[in-house]
């Protein structure tokens, strides 16, 4: 298992995560470290998941928007046959369509000449899966039993949207059924960070990873009114 990404049209694109079941790939905007809170990218990150700031949530929303016709561009995708389908909050059976990430998913398949689905997903409630605070096990079992479902999807491509990639575990199984009842269907996941820890990473696979990748004007596009 590796989480070292490969840059893929300024993304970060990552192909082997811990979980990645049915998952074609995954792709963020970059990381944000545990380890090094001060990092640009991760205040703004953390802000948007984490300290409920609006105009983060909306700095988030806006660049997402206006970097997804870049994603699905490089991909090759056929947006008339790619739909995007936001991810599920704990407490949810199936996505809130006033939601964050909702809103994400929407402005994406609308930047980007795509459909659009709400509904796709359901599951069952479970706990939240807090900041680091559960185990890590424990954090996988609740998300694991929390028994996804997806309806027919009339799409060659499924993206889904989601805000912040701990190990991939809410994304495969998104993923997984989503293809039990679409077989054929191509998945990729799209979300706002992947949380990692850049010492770790250091260590383990030698390379010093950053958020140099990111392209230098996304930053205006996240903080412009």
């Amino acid at each position: 298992m590796s989480e070292i990404a490969e840059p893929f049209e300024g993304f970060l694109r990552f192909d082997d995560l811990l979980y990645n079941d049915s998952l074609d790939a995954a792709f963020t905007l970059g990381y944000r470290f545990e380890d090094v809170p001060d990092d640009p990218w991760t205040v703004r990150f953390t802000a948007f998941k984490f300290d409920g700031d609006l105009a983060s949530v909306k700095g988030a929303a806006r660049l997402m928007a206006a970097v997804a016709p870049l994603l699905v561009g490089g991909l090759r995708l056929k947006a008339n046959r790619t739909v995007f389908v936001p991810a599920m909050r704990s407490g949810e059976t199936s996505a809130q369509d006033d939601g964050e990430l909702a809103d994400i998913a929407r402005r994406c398949a609308a930047a980007s000449g795509c459909g659009y689905r709400s509904n796709a997903l359901s599951k069952s409630v479970h706990l939240p899966t807090g900041r680091g605070r559960l185990d890590p096990e424990f954090r996988v079992l609740l998300v694991e039993y929390a028994d996804y479902r997806s309806d027919v999807v009339d799409a060659d491509t499924v993206i889904i949207v989601d805000d912040m990639i701990a190990t991939g575990k809410t994304l495969s199984l998104a993923a997984t059924a989503l293809r039990r009842a679409n077989p054929g269907l191509a998945v990729y996941g799209f979300a706002v960070a992947k949380a990692a820890w850049r010492g770790q990473l250091r260590l383990w696979h030698g390379q010093d990873v950053s958020n140099d990748h990111i392209v230098a004007d996304w930053a205006h596009l996240w903080r412009s009114s």
